[in-house]
């Protein structure tokens, strides 16, 4: 192909080349085409695309060519022309300003018949110039815009002459959707170029104004998915709602369509797209069996490629839908106010004092005045807050309140922390906040058919993923079954349908609850989706920015959630679910214990020196005694 345009090029080069300039009267032959080019492409900086048919090439001789020469040399200093003749086309090309140029209008049919679709863009704008005058006007412009229908560009003018006629040249546009007519081509007289110029050419002739479908059907494929779309049956008439549902007729309503819906058939919902012969919603797109399809339905590069899809709707977030943590047992909540090291400090910490308190006063050589009975009823006393025995020294005093001190403490931080423990719902998310949390906890990951497409190149995701075939299962079920620690696995499901169940179901509902992870969730761009060959897409993007730019969405979203934050709470709110106290925490009681200790010591220290000098001063007053009672 590249070879065929190069070619192609080469040709209209030389043929451009071997043209004497323009004169004077060339330029008014040809000013019916020059001036309507200028008024719509001039001002917009972006390529003109030439499309002539391949006969034209084998001779530089042709009307067509002559009219080519004329419109590029006329507009040599801003147009940038691009020149086509190959019937494929890279569909990531974008052309927005196309001129056809052909000698009849049967050879202009012939080269519009034989192109492939992508050639055209469903923005674009297209004038057609057929040179040479037709025999029969009504039926040739007639036949003309139904192969253009065919493809679903409306965006199009036909320029053609005349004989007989004063205004020698006539522009034709068409109208699909006439009242009464829907999808059949009615031909309208656009301008006409009298007196050497256009009549109506200071309007414009492509109308830049939504389309008016004067009430014809707009055929609507989609199934009940909450929040977006809801479906139920009154009597014998079934009621659309949702999300959705309220944006899309809005913008039937400004669009003027009457709507149709057509749930897919089969018991289907969105079904599998493929190149060819898919199925459930995305089959009916693909054979134009409906004209327009939603139902959380998020855009991908798959139906980007075979489809049409608007810009996004909703913009939201494709999240994993977790459990609750599991609730504490009855020994979990006697042992979680303390972290492992710190019990681990309270165990060693009270072994110490109890091996000390043996020592001083259950030992061989303990002081016989300062015998206290009963050593581990003493002991456990006074680290449940109640008074120790009796003692004397003051050493001994100090030591016993240095324990009652650090009793005091580490008694209360544990009894706080336990109470609210014990006076907690445990209502909390559990902690699968990243992939690798979950593939920790032994989880699979429940999805869709639609919705594995956007997992499968995850290297943590893709060996646990669990396709659900049955794509009637509701998502509602699936979340309670989480929620109750039936299902082992999580789901991801569009943060709109997780909100709407925690505010309708997982808040009402005791023990339904579910959260959201933390760092798993990515980008889910819901929008409206077409066949490959639509007029439906370029209102639609109008209307939804316009509504994005409103608020509207926004507003409109936010009645389906009661907090929106609160799929995410991971941690309940108040404190009422305690972090349990470290090892640092807990320390600072056993740090007063040492201090006390230390007093203890000095103070011991100091009553065995005041013993020793009182038994020393007693020793020398009874010698003195005995020196007077011999003398």
């Amino acid at each position: 192909m590249k070879v065929l345009l190069m070619v192609s090029l080469s040709c209209i080069a030389t043929s451009l080349c071997a043209m004497v300039p323009v004169s004077h009267h060339h330029r008014n032959k040809y000013h019916h085409l020059t001036v309507p080019i200028a008024h719509h492409f001039k001002d917009t900086n972006i390529p003109v695309v030439f499309w002539l048919d391949s006969p034209v090439y084998v001779t530089n001789q042709s009307t067509q060519l002559d009219a080519l020469h004329a419109i590029v040399l006329a507009h040599s200093d801003w147009m940038v022309a691009v020149f086509r003749n190959s019937l494929r086309c890279m569909r990531c090309r974008t052309r927005l300003q196309n001129v056809f140029i052909a000698a009849t209008v049967r050879s202009l049919q012939t080269l519009l018949a034989s192109l492939e679709y992508d050639c055209f863009y469903p923005s674009g704008r297209y004038i057609f110039i057929v040179t040479e005058q037709l025999a029969r006007e009504a039926t040739d412009v007639r036949d003309v815009f139904e192969i253009v229908w065919k493809n679903r560009i409306v965006h199009v003018v036909l320029i053609v002459s005349r004989s007989n006629d004063t205004a020698r040249f006539r522009a034709y546009g068409y109208e699909p959707y006439a009242y009464g007519k829907c999808g059949k081509v009615r031909v309208k007289l656009i301008d006409r170029y009298t007196d050497a110029g256009w009549r109506r050419l200071a309007g414009g002739w492509f109308n830049c104004a939504l389309p008016n479908f004067n009430q014809c059907p707009l055929k609507v494929a989609t199934f009940e998915s909450k929040p977006f779309v809801m479906v139920r049956t009154v009597g014998n008439e079934t009621r659309y709602s949702g999300l959705e549902v309220k944006i899309f007729n809005h913008i039937a309503a400004k669009l003027n369509v009457s709507i149709v819906y057509t749930p897919p058939p089969n018991n289907t919902r969105w079904g599998m797209l493929l190149p060819q012969n898919s199925t459930g919603q995305m089959g009916m797109l693909q054979r134009n069996e409906a004209d327009v399809g939603f139902g959380s339905v998020g855009r991908s590069i798959e139906r980007d490629l075979y489809l049409r899809s608007s810009v996004p709707s909703i913009v939201s977030q494709l999240s994993m839908t977790i459990p609750p943590r599991l609730p504490y047992t009855t020994l979990e909540k006697l042992f979680h106010p303390l972290r492992p090291s710190a019990w681990l400090l309270v165990a060693a910490g009270y072994t110490t004092i109890l091996c000390l308190y043996v020592v001083l006063f259950r030992g061989k050589h303990r002081p016989r005045r300062e015998r206290i009975p009963g050593l581990y009823y003493t002991f456990w006393t006074i680290l449940m807050g109640g008074p120790g025995r009796e003692v004397h020294r003051h050493s001994t005093r100090l030591y016993v309140i240095s324990l009652v001190l650090n009793a005091l403490i580490v008694r209360n931080l544990y009894q706080s922390a336990l109470f609210q423990r014990l006076k907690s719902n445990d209502l909390m998310a559990a902690n699968l906040h990243t992939y690798q949390d979950i593939n920790k906890a032994g989880l699979s990951y429940y999805m869709f058919r639609t919705t594995v497409r956007f997992y499968a190149d995850n290297p943590e995701v893709n060996g646990s993923i669990r396709a659900i075939a049955n794509e009637n299962i509701d998502w509602d079920e699936v979340m309670y079954n989480i929620s109750q620690h039936r299902l082992k696995g999580v789901i991801p499901l569009s943060l709109e349908s997780i909100a709407y169940y925690v505010k309708h179901r997982g808040q009402q509902q005791k023990g339904a609850m579910v959260y959201v992870s933390e760092h798993t969730a990515i980008s889910y761009y819901v929008a409206f989706h077409f066949p490959r060959r639509t007029a439906l897409q370029q209102p639609f993007d109008r209307l939804l920015h316009r509504l994005h730019a409103g608020g509207f969405i926004l507003h409109w979203r936010a009645e389906y959630r009661n907090n929106p934050n609160g799929a995410t709470n991971y941690e309940q709110q108040d404190g009422v679910v305690p972090t349990p106290l470290q090892l640092q925490q807990v320390a600072g009681g056993f740090y007063l214990w040492a201090l006390g200790l230390l007093v203890a010591t000095v103070a011991f220290v100091g009553e065995i020196a005041v013993s020793k000098v009182n038994r020393a001063s007693k020793h020398t007053g009874r010698c003195l005694f005995s020196l007077r009672v011999n003398v």
